[in-house]
């Protein structure tokens, strides 16, 4: 039987300690995802965000807790001109294992450049990885769009969008508005999202980078979600996006809920599957620690 809480939080969190506002050094950031994966709650535990250009860094530690048979799972941020080395890699350790891709779109030309990456990962043998292209506030529509119509044919498991939700910086917080566009046009082309940066806590103003409250994984999951099973609109969503009660949510074996809008534990899974991919965080600890202290971990 489907369990909500298993179904939205499984593989949830991609560890992103090398980046801001943690900025670990490698050999402390490897330690603790390998700490992490041996904890009672790895089953949350995504992959390890890597830039691609940092491969080689690598090579020492393989020889320690990942092997061939349980690899270290790695979420890439590359260039298309990078996966060429991606793949000797792969060819070289077995204990490595890329999972995902996340680039950012290099030209003006959104369609040219999904056709050289799709040539790119072709020749690199990457069709197993999933592909994330980041959106930026000026062409959120124009990727979506283009990914929309590469979709079907693109060589790899999964394409779809990358949507940063915050920054270091109060600027680099999108606002509600921007983040319920997204989810709306990305449903109706049915392009799949990952999600990235600022996402430390379960709900909205949970924590902030100076005036700017930071956006919680629970609004933008829970907008996300229901966006599909209710089709609701970008103002219904930007409601959820901007709830700061956490008792306005729920999580429990059988669904997930915002006030009086609910969906089954069925369709979280059935979502997270195919439209919801997991979320960057540079802290695997704080979300757990957050959704602990709100009752809602399994």
């Amino acid at each position: 039987m489907a369990d909500a809480r298993h179904g939205l939080l499984s593989g949830l969190i991609d560890y992103a300690g090398l980046f801001p506002p943690a900025d670990l050094d490698l050999p402390t950031a490897l330690r603790r995802y390998d700490a992490h994966q041996h904890g009672d709650q790895a089953w949350m535990l995504g992959r390890f965000v890597l830039p691609a250009a940092r491969l080689g860094e690598l090579v020492p530690w393989l020889a320690g807790p990942w092997t061939a048979s349980r690899p270290l799972s790695l979420s890439l941020l590359a260039t298309a001109d990078d996966l060429s080395d991606v793949a000797v890699m792969m060819a070289e350790h077995a204990a490595v294992r890329v999972e995902a891709l996340e680039l950012k779109v290099p030209d003006a030309d959104v369609t040219a450049w999904l056709d050289r990456l799709a040539g790119a990962v072709s020749v690199a043998g990457l069709e197993a990885a999933e592909v994330y292209v980041e959106l930026s506030s000026e062409n959120d529509r124009e990727v979506l769009a283009a990914l929309a119509a590469e979709r079907e044919s693109f060589p790899a498991r999964r394409l779809g969008g990358k949507l940063r939700c915050g920054g270091v910086r109060p600027d680099l917080v999108p606002p509600v508005e921007r983040v319920a566009d997204v989810l709306v046009t990305a449903r109706d082309a049915g392009v799949p999202l990952k999600f990235t940066a600022g996402l430390h806590h379960p709900v909205r103003a949970m924590d902030r980078v100076g005036p700017a409250p930071m956006h919680g994984f629970f609004n933008v999951y829970a907008a996300h979600l229901m966006a599909y099973v209710h089709g609701l609109s970008a103002s219904a969503l930007v409601e959820i996006l901007g709830e700061d009660d956490p008792t306005a949510f729920r999580l429990t074996p059988t669904d997930m809920a915002w006030r009086h809008c609910s969906i089954t534990a069925e369709q979280v899974a059935a979502l997270r599957a195919t439209v919801a991919a997991g979320f960057g965080s540079c802290s695997f600890a704080d979300p757990v620690t957050d959704l602990q202290t709100l009752g809602l971990l399994p």
